[in-house]
């Protein structure tokens, strides 16, 4: 159990050094492989989140653990509302090409030159960068994203390259918190 929780620490901790390092540059055409879409099944509801503004420019968001131990939420890219499943594992947010488009964000297929690997195994990703994303009152600009088919990606993931920006973020008694 003892290692288990280490080897999980250092997995987050080059996952945060790793998107650093990636975002001071424009990714080159290797394979994604830390992003792991989640593919196999319907995303379930969105457990529900509270979101509590705090003095300054800091504040916290609250997700509640779902059924399933996982975190989901709401977040708006764009000012546009979309699903998404915490993931720490995944580099970057990946985001379905039906969310991407409600979000303004258009793609062709010449724009599928990333290799990525999913649950549903290696496919082509699109990257681009959004110019923003909203938890509650946490709003991050310039966030690094892959777009994936819809086919290949159930449930949009809240990776790494919108987490290692906020102050910080913590799981604890069923819930996770955000704060940024």
């Amino acid at each position: 159990m003892r290692s288990e929780i280490i080897i999980a620490g250092a997995i987050i901790a080059a996952a945060i050094v790793g998107v650093r390092f990636i975002e001071a540059k424009d990714p080159a055409p290797v394979s994604a492989d830390h992003l792991q879409a989640a593919a196999a099944s319907p995303a379930p509801s969105v457990a529900s989140s509270s979101f509590t503004a705090q003095s300054g420019w800091r504040a916290e968001v609250k997700i509640a653990a779902a059924r399933d131990s996982q975190f989901y939420v709401e977040a708006d890219v764009n000012r546009r509302p979309a699903q998404f499943l915490v993931d720490t594992g995944a580099s970057y947010v990946a985001l379905r090409d039906s969310d991407a488009r409600d979000a303004g964000i258009f793609t062709t297929w010449a724009d599928y030159s990333y290799p990525v690997r999913t649950a549903n195994g290696e496919t082509k990703a699109a990257f681009v960068t959004l110019s923003e994303m909203e938890i509650g009152e946490i709003r991050v600009r310039d966030v690094k994203a892959f777009i994936l088919p819809d086919d290949q990606l159930s449930v949009n993931l809240l990776g790494m390259s919108f987490l290692s920006r906020l102050e910080s973020v913590e799981a604890r008694s069923g819930e996770l918190l955000l704060r940024g």
